[in-house]
Order: structure tokens, then sequence, then C-alpha cells
């Protein structure tokens, strides 16, 4: 089986806690990413210290992770997420 990976770097807003931040993108998996067809899991990692974030994406092929890439950006349901970067 093929997989593709995704690895994004992010850098979440100064004034918004590393726990926010994490609780902002349990939603975003939750009401956007696992209803993405070909998605598989999120893996985030922070670095300490810092907003800076890496998201480590599977999905099930290249097509359905650019799919999902561009429907995050219009969908209401990553809204908050993308206010937080």
């Amino acid at each position: 089986m093929k997989v593709i990976t995704e690895i994004v770097n992010l850098e979440s807003k100064q004034e918004i806690t590393e726990k926010d931040f994490t609780e902002i993108i349990n939603k975003l998996e939750t009401n956007f990413h696992s209803q993405q067809e070909g998605f598989i899991d999120t893996e985030l990692l922070h670095g300490e210290g810092t907003n800076c974030w890496v998201m480590i994406q599977h999905w099930n092929s290249l097509e359905e992770m650019k799919k999902s890439s561009s429907a995050m950006f219009k969908d209401t349901a990553t809204e908050e997420f993308r206010n937080s970067i």
C-alpha cells in the first residue's frame, strides 16, 4: 500500500497558548481532516518554548491530499485553525 506523507511547518499566533493551539488542532482533526477521503492520521510536534509546530499527515494518495488541502481554505470547520496561524 502506498502512503503519502505531508509535512507542514506552522507558526501559531504569539497570543495563543500551547494548550489552546493543541485543542484547535484536535478540533481540526475531528471536524475536518478525519472527514476527508484518503486521510489516515496526523502527528503534531511542537518546538518547546516557541510558537513553531510541525504537522505530519499521512494520506492514501497525493490527489486526496491535494483535494483536502484545497478544501481546507474554504471550509468553515477550519476557520478557527486558519485564524490561529
